[in-house]
């Protein structure tokens, strides 16, 4: 089993997408408008063979928001797996010669 390692950082879910920040950022600096956001708190990605895991928890104060702690955990780690499925898919990509900017791949 590979070693397993930690990211904790920072969250706030606006229409259901998670923005995922560093600890040193306040909450209220990423999101202007309380009203766009519908939660917050702080998250823990746990990486390890088996994919990744997600925690979530606390409140920002800055917001005046609570962690949905299942719901938003559920929601990252969708977000998360959506990141690392497209990066797998366009690991392999090359650029086409016939249209500039356009990518293909064989894993698409």
């Amino acid at each position: 089993m590979k070693t397993q390692q930690l990211r904790i950082g920072k969250y706030v879910m606006v229409n259901n997408i998670p923005i995922l920040f560093p600890l040193e950022i306040m909450h209220s600096d990423v999101v202007q408008q309380v009203q766009q956001a519908q939660s917050a708190g702080f998250f823990v990605l746990r990486l390890n063979s088996y994919g990744v895991d997600v925690y979530c928890w606390g409140e920002s104060t800055s917001l005046n928001l609570q962690s949905k702690q299942a719901q938003d955990a559920h929601i990252i780690k969708e977000f998360i797996g959506n990141i690392s499925e497209v990066s797998h898919r366009f690991a392999g990509a090359t650029l086409s010669n016939t249209q500039p900017g356009a990518m293909t791949s064989s894993a698409i």
